[in-house]
């Protein structure tokens, strides 16, 4: 069996959705605050979908890389927040009435707890605004 490179373990994901984009001429909308969220939200569900697989089918590989490799991933993710703001989002696209807020909510979570967990907490308090935004829009879609 060869050995597992944190490094190039989930290459295709890094490139994925902007690769795609570029390629069907469509690179506008790599600056679309909607589309983005959208990237952050599927790539976080992406992540733990090939975590899983991986886990199962190499648990000692992966098990040594895992770490680095979900590190990496999530920067990649958190890069497209920084490419938005909370306000321009909810102002211009209204994500609560586009995307599954309960599910929304619970990956952005899992990002939070993670750069929580490594103590960095300017990026919490990036993520934890949208977070907020999603949580009041839920609430809004309550009431």
């Amino acid at each position: 069996m060869h050995k597992l490179d944190p490094h190039t373990l989930f290459s295709i994901f890094e490139k994925g959705d902007e690769e795609i984009y570029r390629e069907n001429n469509a690179e506008e909308l790599l600056n679309n605050p909607y589309v983005l969220i959208g990237m952050v939200v599927s790539g976080i569900d992406n992540f733990y979908l090939i975590d899983e697989m991986y886990t199962r089918k190499y648990p000692k590989d992966y098990g040594r890389v895992r770490d680095s490799v979900k590190h990496k991933y999530f920067l990649k993710v958190y890069s497209y927040l920084e490419r938005i703001t909370p306000t321009e989002l909810d102002i211009i696209y209204r994500i609560g009435t586009d995307f599954e807020l309960e599910r929304s909510i619970s990956l952005l979570n899992d990002l939070l707890i993670y750069f929580q967990d490594i103590e960095q907490y300017e990026r919490c308090g990036k993520i934890k605004q949208f977070t907020d935004l999603l949580i009041d829009r839920k609430l809004e879609i309550l009431i």
